[in-house]
């Protein structure tokens, strides 16, 4: 029994990310946690009401489950619009509400709300967005963090970089690391003879924008193309501004032919690609927590990352770590991999004790418990 808990908690969660990239990854685990754990009467999600009813219908939950339509993507007027409409009709409101982003009402915020801040891109990689876009995100985001009941950060580089722009959030800032999930697992000998693509390759996950530094991925094949001349690149993520720019680089080092472009792929294509991949290479110059690196030692990928904000902290020892822009190291580093196989099983050892480190169960239990904590007053 949880002394002080109201009669009728009731939550409200901004679920229209379910299916968008890591965010909907991280609504997905901490929702399938809330809904099958009694800590609240009524739960109200907002978002796709077709899609969030077949969510729902596949989590069972001892609480009264609500769907609302909310229209509008993340970020737009269209959405701040979309709140207003709900806050008239009071059909969004709860004892506590849980953003996933910080994409909140403006104009008539809810009281008592928890968000959830998973980077700084937009205000700590100047060439990631227009300088525009940057100074009215700084706008919003400083009002929504500073109304905010509480904030969680998925890492503490996060934490100490959220509080040099914001350091009046100290009191309200709460870490709590993302997990892996358990389909991510070193994959069955069944299903590594599916790999939709050839050996060797090196692996590259994530959102093709400029701060993952995907170029450095191109120049790190480009050195080690003239010792294995069959190795490949795979690339996996969706497209965005700045890919041209890395295309440009494949033509320039002429080695577009050695590059595989895959669109978003499904969790059981992505264990193969990472069981399968000679390493997974992860030169990002900026992460919030860097969770394709802890997915991929789940599978047994040796990881070869930038030393960039909070990938030490996730690596931990079992990752390779080099400055992004060490094209030599990552190179080096991967032909060691693929020459030396005592090398390799101790870095894949490594890595999967790592991985075992963080799971999603405590990530959702503590994310709840902040949650109640706000409902509580």
């Amino acid at each position: 029994m949880t002394i002080g808990r109201p009669a009728r908690a009731s939550l409200l969660v901004d679920a229209r990310a379910l299916d968008l990239g890591g965010i909907g990854r991280y609504l997905r685990e901490i929702l399938a946690h809330i809904l099958t754990v009694p800590t609240f009467d009524r739960i109200t999600l907002l978002g796709s009401a077709s899609q969030l009813r077949a969510f729902a219908a596949s989590h069972p939950s001892p609480a009264r489950v609500g769907v609302v339509p909310h229209h509008g993507g993340l970020y737009s007027l269209r959405s701040q619009a979309s709140w207003a409409r709900l806050r008239a009709f009071r059909q969004a409101l709860g004892d506590v509400a849980f953003f996933p982003h910080w994409d909140s009402p403006l104009i008539l915020p809810i009281e008592r709300s928890v968000v959830t801040v998973h980077d700084l891109i937009h205000f700590r990689v100047p060439d990631a967005f227009p300088r525009v876009r940057r100074a009215a995100a700084r706008a919003v985001f400083r009002r929504v963090v500073s109304r905010a009941a509480r904030v969680i950060v998925d890492s503490d580089w996060t934490r100490k970089d959220l509080l040099e722009l914001e350091p009046e959030t100290r009191e309200k800032l709460r870490v709590v690391p993302l997990g892996v999930s358990p389909e991510f697992h070193p994959p069955q000998a069944e299903e590594l003879v599916r790999c939709p693509v050839r050996e060797p390759f090196l692996f590259c996950l994530g959102n093709k924008k400029r701060h993952k530094n995907l170029i450095t991925a191109v120049e790190v094949l480009a050195q080690l193309l003239p010792k294995y001349p069959q190795l490949q690149l795979v690339v996996a993520g969706e497209t965005y501004e700045g890919w041209d720019e890395v295309l440009a680089g494949m033509r320039e080092r002429s080695v577009s032919g050695a590059v595989v472009d895959l669109p978003v792929v499904t969790d059981s294509e992505l264990r193969v690609l990472y069981g399968r991949c000679s390493a997974f290479l992860f030169p990002s110059r900026y992460e919030g927590f860097g969770l394709p690196v802890l997915e991929a030692m789940a599978c047994g990928a040796p990881v070869v990352a930038s030393n960039a904000s909070s990938i030490p902290e996730v690596a931990g020892q079992a990752g390779l770590l080099f400055d992004p822009s060490d094209v030599a190291g990552m190179a080096s580093a991967v032909s060691r991999l693929i020459t030396d196989p005592a090398h390799r099983a101790t870095v894949t050892r490594l890595g999967r004790e790592r991985a075992l480190e963080f799971n999603w169960e405590r990530t959702a239990r503590q994310t709840v418990e902040i949650l109640r904590e706000v409902a509580e007053g």
